[in-house]
């Protein structure tokens, strides 16, 4: 007997969440203190790492940021460069592109403009008339 997609969907949902609710019993049950670790350990290792609860330190940032620079996000619409996204980054207020003012309310630890590097700027100079 041939199953409907309706039903194989639905089995699928429900064995996608016994898996889930498995895994996460076992990461409860297999779970460490930090504390324990580090009297396992007493001995100088290999790692200075070793036993440490981490993190240690958090940092906040964008990893992957494209500006008018970049054609796919001039096309929908961002129209403002780098400049003004490490601005924004930093913590100063800057005008977005449909001119209202905007700020972070914390500055970001870090910020990756990730423009592409095919037709590098091209879209700004279309915008300003320029011929190419």
């Amino acid at each position: 007997m041939k199953k409907s997609p309706v039903v194989k969907a639905t089995t699928t949902v429900i064995v996608s969440v016994i898996c889930l609710g498995l895994l996460v019993r076992a990461q409860e049950r297999d779970a460490v203190d930090p504390q324990d670790v580090r009297t396992l350990y007493k001995k100088s290792g290999y790692s200075p790492y070793a036993g440490r609860a981490y993190p240690t330190k958090v940092f906040w940032g964008d990893t992957h940021l494209h500006t008018s620079v970049s054609l796919d996000a001039r096309a929908f619409g961002n129209l403002r460069g780098p400049d003004e996204a490490y601005r924004f980054a930093r913590g100063e207020e800057v005008v977005s592109a449909t001119g209202q003012r905007a700020q972070l309310s914390r500055p970001l630890d870090f910020l990756v403009v990730a423009d592409h590097a095919e037709a590098f700027g091209t879209m700004n100079e279309i915008a300003k008339g320029n011929p190419l």
